[in-house]
């Protein structure tokens, strides 16, 4: 065990978010997460991803991190990114290999080079998944080391953010004497929190439907095959609620959490706030009328864009609906018809009881599970490593263990 963790150093997870910012204060104990505090506020100074006021993000964030932490001085803080133009590269590499069997030294020279051919000018390497080794140019092999071939090939799928959201969120945390651990991108930290490994074993769909934002992940055998992120998630509901009742966004969110429904609900009407003087009386099938239609929408389009990938759509064995707007009554269940395969709301796999049935809060619980991953492999990155750099120091580590 490493000595920073010996120590039970507090560090904090934070998730932003449009809708709002959360965090929480966690130790390593025992080679798991330990969630000491959380805190969530409502988000201000970020929209579609783009920081238009820094002084009321930075705001926020400090509050956020006030109330989950005691720590005086600097403060050590894992956050996500949410990029709508993330870019997904699958790169194939090759190096020819010795006569007496594949090495370990040959494994980290294919990765290094993979990493290092696989960068996109004014893009930031967020996230890198070994796929497959090819034994020369023919055979697909998970496990290399011994082999024997004349030629060592490495398939790998990489995601790539732009470069100025790293740089702006760098630029305020250091403002605010925050150190930056590590960035991790949102969907596939959601998909951390509520995937089991069975799961991302057989092939699995994880939606992350958001405020702004619906974070697209597949899985199969383990890896990610896919990922995209889109531009419609639950404030289009709330905003086509609003249109359609004629009342304020702060209305409508309200009568989509309460009484909103993607099932056909029972004819009765129900009264909504419009402000603290005044009431209106709807009915639950006119706000369903409204609410269904633009969620078979963002699950027709993600289906669509999927059902492209012909490699994604034939892992897909079953779908995990999270986020703040999976919490819809009956998207179980109008999931199913839309993808023909089984459907459930995740449940978040670390936190207490409460957190685990929240999942407005599996990007901040995968962000602290990645968090755990990387001590664990000894991935501490610093402002003086390059990204290839840090993200070797993880792969020596991982392969010290898988190719022992």
């Amino acid at each position: 065990m490493f000595s920073f963790l010996k120590n039970n150093n507090q560090f904090i997870a934070l998730d932003i978010g449009s809708q709002k910012i959360s965090g929480a204060s966690f130790i390593i104990k025992n080679g798991s997460p330990l969630i000491i505090k959380m805190d969530h506020q409502k988000s201000k100074g970020i929209r579609r991803s783009k920081l238009n006021n820094i002084e009321d993000l930075s705001s926020i964030i400090n509050l956020v991190c006030k109330n989950v932490s005691s720590k005086s001085g600097k403060k050590e803080l894992f956050c996500n990114i949410t990029d709508p133009n993330i870019i997904t590269k699958k790169n194939t590499t090759k190096i020819n290999s010795g006569k007496l069997g594949v090495t370990k030294k040959e494994i980290r020279k294919i990765y290094r080079k993979n990493l290092t051919e696989s960068n996109i000018k004014g893009k930031h390497l967020i996230y890198s998944s070994p796929h497959d080794f090819i034994l020369d140019d023919d055979n697909l092999i998970s496990n290399p080391l011994g082999k024997k071939c004349s030629k060592l090939g490495l398939i790998s799928y990489n995601l790539f953010v732009e470069n100025h959201y790293i740089n702006e969120l760098g630029s305020l945390f250091k403002k605010n004497k925050v150190e930056i651990k590590n960035f991790f991108d949102s969907g596939v930290a959601s998909s951390y929190s509520c995937l089991d490994n069975n799961e991302k074993k057989e092939g699995v769909l994880c939606i992350d439907i958001g405020a702004e934002t619906t974070k697209i992940v597949v899985y199969s055998d383990n890896k990610i095959i896919f990922c995209k992120n889109l531009g419609l998630a639950g404030d289009n509901v709330t905003s086509d609620v609003s249109h359609g009742l004629q009342i304020s966004i702060e209305a409508a969110e309200h009568a989509k959490i309460m009484y909103g429904s993607v099932v056909a609900p029972f004819n009765e009407k129900v009264e909504i706030e419009i402000d603290s003087k005044r009431r209106k009386l709807i009915s639950k099938n006119l706000l369903y009328g409204i609410i269904k239609p633009r969620y078979e929408e963002i699950l027709e389009i993600i289906r669509d864009r999927i059902f492209d990938d012909i490699n994604a759509r034939l892992n897909i064995k079953s779908v995990v609906l999270t986020g703040g707007a999976s919490k819809i009554f009956g998207i179980k269940n109008i999931s199913e018809n839309i993808f023909n395969r089984k459907a459930k709301v995740g449940k978040n796999l670390i936190g207490d009881i409460s957190s685990q049935e929240k999942p407005e809060f599996s990007t901040l619980m995968g962000i602290i599970k990645l968090a755990n991953d990387f001590f664990m492999y000894n991935q501490i990155p610093n402002k003086s490593s390059s990204k290839v750099s840090v993200i070797m120091d993880k792969i020596d580590n991982w392969i010290e263990e898988s190719y022992a």
